[in-house]
């Protein structure tokens, strides 16, 4: 009898040890992962790649009339300038997206705030 309570604890304290093992484990995979900077466009693959953004040259998408929008900040568009952005972004494929925001970036265009949260609904989408 006092054997399989012994036998009982044992595996008890296995399971204990597992189980607090696991936990830990996960909480450190969710505390290593770094906020994104407050400046973020969403796109970390290419943020993270940067070849792109050295690359001197500058690819359109049928979108030459956003040039005007240079030099404007990112919360400063008006509902037609948001309506510009919006067109060009819903014409892109989900592939062209990443390019298209560092095309802006190269033109100094600042992409709009109140779009982001649609951009990156796009990219993962």
């Amino acid at each position: 009898m006092v054997g399989i309570i012994i036998g009982i604890a044992g595996l008890l304290t296995i399971l204990g040890v597992a189980l607090f093992t696991y936990i830990n484990r996960n909480k450190e995979q969710e505390a290593g992962t770094p906020p994104p900077d407050a400046e973020c466009c969403g796109a970390h693959a290419v943020c993270e790649k940067g070849l792109k953004k050295i690359e001197p040259v500058i690819d359109y998408f049928d979108d030459e009339e956003l040039d005007a929008m240079k030099g404007i900040p990112a919360g400063d568009f008006t509902d037609a300038q948001l309506d510009q952005f919006r067109d060009v972004l819903y014409t892109l494929r989900k592939e062209e997206i990443e390019d298209w925001l560092i095309s802006l970036e190269k033109r100094e265009i600042q992409f709009p705030e109140l779009l982001k949260a649609e951009a990156l609904d796009l990219l993962r989408g």
